[in-house]
């Protein structure tokens, strides 16, 4: 039965993407222009041919380290100012203003002022993790303030503190809502860090090919590359929530 039900959802899947596809195609001939709306043939056939290439290949990875490193920062930033938002009030309210104004600031705000501080190679980076910080913040914090009263007691008992406070009881109560911040940023540091290069331009990123395609009015190379961030970004996430669902 459950064979059965993974097939059928399986099958729904593939018609709904066929469907689109479908509908990309009418669009396409319906518009006549491929540089501007090419076919999905056409866009599949150039990123085939980009993936045959270098080039290719070292602006995903840079792109993805970019990725990875912004997310990483948010994380380990996260922590230490959740920690030491739950210990005192008065950081909890300090950082509390931080958290609402760059979770309510336009992406494109923070890339400009960004790019009037710092080296454009470094904007995406930053960019990255200015976005993740305030939802993996707000997020370690919730799980921190929910773990049970009878956690801590126990820690009491047993004196349990310090680091070993924090890896044994705070961290592993407040697991759901650590992977919850995590999946939500999954995608927004994608999105945060692509839109950071294609303003910034570093030559060595995605979001420099994605500008390069636009300007030279190359819609295949524009729909390829914008294909190929949205399948690193869904195998990104995928990756990330298997590991998640593992720990």
């Amino acid at each position: 039965m459950n064979e059965k039900t993974g097939e059928k959802r399986i099958g729904r899947k593939l018609a709904a993407a066929l469907l689109w596809l479908a509908v990309w195609q009418a669009a396409s001939m319906a518009f006549g222009r491929s540089f501007v709306l090419p076919s999905p043939v056409l866009t599949c056939k150039r990123l085939f041919e980009l993936c045959a290439q270098g080039v290719f290949w070292q602006a995903c990875g840079v792109t993805l380290l970019r990725v990875a490193g912004g997310l990483a920062l948010a994380c380990v930033l996260g922590f230490v100012c959740a920690w030491a938002a739950q210990k005192s009030g008065v950081w909890k309210e300090i950082l509390a203003v931080p958290a609402s104004v760059i979770r309510s600031v336009p992406v494109m705000s923070v890339i400009l002022i960004a790019l009037l501080a710092m080296r454009s190679a470094a904007v995406p980076l930053f960019v990255c993790f200015l976005m993740c910080f305030p939802v993996m913040y707000t997020n370690i914090l919730q799980g921190f303030e929910s773990v049970p009263d009878e956690y801590r007691e126990l820690a009491q008992v047993y004196r349990i503190e310090g680091s070993r406070y924090f890896t044994k009881i705070m961290i592993p109560a407040s697991m759901g809502y650590i992977k919850a911040g995590l999946s939500m940023c999954a995608g927004l540091s994608w999105k945060s860090t692509v839109a950071a290069e294609v303003l910034s331009n570093p030559k060595v990123s995605m979001g420099y090919h994605l500008l390069s395609a636009k300007m030279y009015l190359e819609g295949a190379d524009l729909f390829a590359w914008t294909v190929g961030i949205v399948i690193l970004s869904v195998c990104f996430e995928k990756i990330l929530r298997y590991a998640l669902s593992r720990w």
